[in-house]
């Protein structure tokens, strides 16, 4: 059942695609030479036609269309579209609006992320993070929503953006009482790539949940500082084997001599992804000092 629908909305897919080529040329005329703006208009002006269909195909069809011209006079169409009563049109809509890049767009989005559907959500997410700087601050300001997942989603989409401006936010995040919400503060915070955050993190390696711990060392393994070396290699003994795979996996980043003894016994580690971790931070570390230690 499930490959009939698809195969049924591919086909008025490609039917839509045809009237909209269609009803693009019908106004164009046939002897113009410079006509662009005028099909610009008369597609633009059918695509928000087709958002009020009835078919929520149609109306899939017409966000997705307006994601790739891209064109600004379609930003409120699609922001009204991400109440539309079909999660795949409000979907659509947010990723059409990340393709965009539109400023305006930036609140809708960040309401957007409380959608009771999570693929709304995460649509909403990425699109915040593809607007860039004009949505940090409303970011940032989403990180103290009542709603963990809206926290979440925030934290996320501004390590995607990568601006100083949240290092701060970010780092008080840290300590949210929802696990996903410091898990994703601690992913970001590794991509944002800034030495304010080291003393934070390190301390998040003590964290009761195991992938804030996973992601924290990941995150020290991104930056790169010396100070994060002793924190690493105690986290080699960790009950969680992620854990103690990102530990090696950062002190091979780090490239710190201190790390050789402690990877060798890791070598000896139950998991098999954590010796082959182990292994190659010693390689790592091997290149980068010139001598060979074990």
């Amino acid at each position: 059942m499930k490959n009939i629908n698809t195969a049924a909305l591919n086909l008025v897919k490609a039917a839509m695609t045809a009237l909209l080529i269609l009803s693009c040329i019908s106004f164009s005329g046939c002897g113009k030479t410079n006509e662009t703006d005028d099909v610009d208009t008369d597609k633009v002006g059918t695509l928000i036609q087709w958002l009020k269909d009835e078919d929520s195909s149609v109306r899939q069809m017409a966000v997705e269309q307006m994601g790739e011209i891209k064109d600004a006079r379609t930003v409120e169409p699609l922001i009204a579209a991400l109440l539309d009563n079909d999660r795949s049109v409000r979907s659509s809509a947010a990723e059409a609006l990340g393709e965009i890049k539109d400023a305006s767009a930036a609140k809708p989005l960040i309401a957007a992320l409380k959608d009771n559907n999570s693929t709304v959500r995460g649509s909403a997410a990425g699109a915040l993070g593809e607007i860039g700087a004009p949505a940090v601050d409303p970011l940032i300001a989403a990180l103290k929503d009542n709603d963990s997942r809206v926290r979440r989603y925030a934290a996320a989409a501004l390590g995607k953006i990568r601006d100083a401006r949240a290092v701060g936010p970010l780092i008080t995040t840290l300590k949210d009482v929802d696990s996903s919400a410091r898990n994703a503060a601690a992913r970001a915070l590794g991509k944002l790539n800034d030495t304010r955050a080291v003393e934070p993190l390190i301390a998040a390696l003590k964290d009761d949940d195991d992938a804030v711990r996973r992601d924290t060392a990941g995150a020290l393994g991104e930056i790169k500082d010396a100070r994060a070396v002793e924190h690493l290699i105690a986290a080699l003994k960790d009950n969680n084997s992620t854990v103690r795979w990102c530990a090696a996996w950062a002190l091979g980043e780090i490239k710190d001599t201190r790390a050789i003894g402690p990877l060798i016994e890791a070598l000896e580690d139950d998991d098999n992804g954590v010796r082959r971790e182990a292994m190659e931070a010693m390689e790592k570390i091997e290149e980068a000092d010139g001598n060979q230690r074990w």
